[in-house]
């Protein structure tokens, strides 16, 4: 059996062998991470020329963790019997406040979404609906503060 090859499979191919990159030349998007009730993700953050970096979350269970300089620590507490919401906590120990998403969903359909607003003064907290089988943590940012963030 042959090998079949496009012309425009050949050209990307032959761009790669002309213009090789490494992994520093490309965009680097912190990776969404999943959370289940009684879950808590503790993810190192810096700031690094005015964008938020994050590494990779060691997960435990909900309330046996503390963030230690340049995490944060995310919880989600399950829905007390009669709720149909869940509690998503955050405690930072970082050098900037930093705002996410945590989005509820089933398989691939959102079911609901709550901006969590940095805090370095207190641990923060948003509700989101119990109905969904993980919550995805999302769009780290440096914390806007102000009106828009409870």
């Amino acid at each position: 059996m042959g090998t079949f090859v496009t012309r425009a499979g050949a050209a990307a191919l032959s761009l790669l062998l002309v213009a090789p990159c490494s992994a520093d030349d490309l965009p680097q998007k912190p990776t969404p991470f999943d959370i289940k009730p009684g879950q808590e993700l503790t993810i190192p953050v810096a700031v690094v020329d005015g964008q938020v970096v994050v590494g990779a979350p060691r997960l435990s269970k909900l309330g046996t963790a503390a963030p230690k300089d340049g995490e944060i620590t995310v919880g989600l507490t399950p829905a007390p019997l009669g709720s149909w919401l869940e509690t998503v906590t955050a405690t930072e120990k970082t050098a900037k406040p930093i705002d996410f998403l945590a989005t509820g969903v089933n398989a691939y359909v959102k079911i609901d979404e709550a901006e969590i607003c940095g805090r370095l003064d207190a641990p923060t907290s948003a509700h989101i609906t119990a109905a969904s089988w993980r919550v995805v943590l999302r769009g780290f940012e440096i914390g806007k503060g102000g009106p828009t963030c409870p």
